[in-house]
């Protein structure tokens, strides 16, 4: 294998250096807080999150001493280039069944398995190549491990997110100066995706939600050929993903008049999201920005047409398990990264959602995003 490339992750066979280093270190951190010697990771995200190698179909199995990366010929190159760090083993056969001689060749007695990630049907197949081999393993089911480790992103992911967010803003501005009376929502989502992928996203963080005129009110519509009027809202929710990491943004664009109902609801969800984004800081429980946010709502008489939570954590997933929300059980802390997107939906006329990205500091809570969001900046 060469040498890796990219900073923060260079560094001798089996020695990380950087921000993977501390990554490593977290893990270990973990597994020995809950007594197991090795964890497997199968999660992909999770893969790219501790080593650096952004593909896919690959497990590591990470100890006190060493990580293993199990990957097969198709990314032999990029391992070199992105992740060289580790012992990597190119496997000839089923990954389970490699998974399994790498387990008996590192004489492991025990070994933890992502609960939220490996299936019933992988955990069986593993025990059964495990028996094959006449290897003594217990696998024991750990819940989050490094989901919650990844909740706090150090400033290396935060770079790359707000990397992601510019992407995303940049393709929505140029979106702006093409969108005409008559184009559809599968166009306008088209042209979205396009102008995200132009300015270096590797694609969409998730399918962008383009919802003309009364469509607005479905919070997950999905576009389709229903065409853009003239003094009718459009609802635009889309991201980018961006070396792995993901932004998410909501905003609500107008072509003329800005029908009467619309305009009073916008004002509203405005003033709560600006209420949920102050109440954010450390230490701070999910709910409690939630309420924040739904107050403003509540008290304006849309109580009922808010039915979702207020935000929830990004990046490498778009939802990852921080929540803001009345189910929330989270309590914030600096180095999370959540969106802010109350919103209210009226069948038949239309919904206003505005969503940005915000970044818990050790002070309170910064904005990330930076489009206008005041009336007059939604005019076509």
């Amino acid at each position: 294998m060469g040498k890796a490339h990219g900073k923060g992750q260079l560094g001798a066979r089996g020695v990380p250096s950087g921000f993977i280093a501390r990554r490593v270190e977290r893990v270990r951190a973990a597994l020995a807080a809950a007594k197991v010697p090795a964890l497997l990771v199968t999660n992909f995200a999770d893969v790219s999150w501790l080593t650096g190698f952004e593909g896919d179909d690959s497990y590591a199995l990470v100890t006190g001493e060493q990580v293993v990366l199990i990957s097969d010929s198709r990314y032999e190159e990029q391992i070199s280039r992105e992740a060289a760090w580790p012992r990597v083993v190119m496997r000839k056969k089923q990954i389970g069944e490699e998974t399994a001689r790498q387990i008996k060749r590192m004489k492991l007695e025990r070994v933890g398995v992502q609960a939220e990630a490996m299936t019933l049907q992988g955990q069986v197949a593993l025990q059964g190549y495990l028996k094959e081999k006449k290897a003594k393993v217990r696998l024991k089911p750990l819940a989050d491990v490094i989901v919650n480790l990844r909740h706090i992103k150090d400033a290396h992911e935060i770079g790359i997110i707000e990397e992601a967010i510019r992407i995303a803003e940049g393709a929505f501005e140029a979106l702006k100066g093409q969108i005409r009376v008559g184009m559809s929502e599968n166009e306008m989502a088209g042209r979205l995706g396009y102008e995200m992928r132009k300015r270096g996203a590797l694609n969409s963080a998730f399918d962008s939600i383009v919802a003309a005129g009364s469509n607005g009110s479905l919070p997950h519509y999905r576009p389709g050929e229903v065409k853009m009027e003239a003094n009718s809202p459009l609802l635009v929710d889309w991201g980018a993903r961006f070396k792995g990491y993901c932004s998410d943004l909501t905003r609500v664009l107008f072509m003329g008049s800005v029908p009467g109902k619309i305009k009073e609801i916008y004002k509203v969800v405005l003033e709560a999201q600006l209420a949920g984004i102050a109440a954010i800081r450390p230490g701070v429980h999910g709910k409690k920005v939630d309420r924040a946010a739904r107050e403003v709502i509540e008290k304006a008489g849309y109580g009922k047409e808010f039915g979702h939570g207020t935000g929830h954590g990004i990046g490498r997933d778009i939802h990852e398990g921080v929540s803001l929300s009345k189910l929330s059980t989270t309590t914030l802390a600096a180095g999370m990264v959540v969106t802010v997107e109350p919103g209210i939906y009226l069948p038949g006329i239309g919904g206003v959602r505005l969503e940005d990205d915000v970044l818990v500091t050790e002070t309170g809570g910064r904005v990330l995003s930076t489009l206008a969001k005041d009336m007059g900046s939604a005019g076509l």
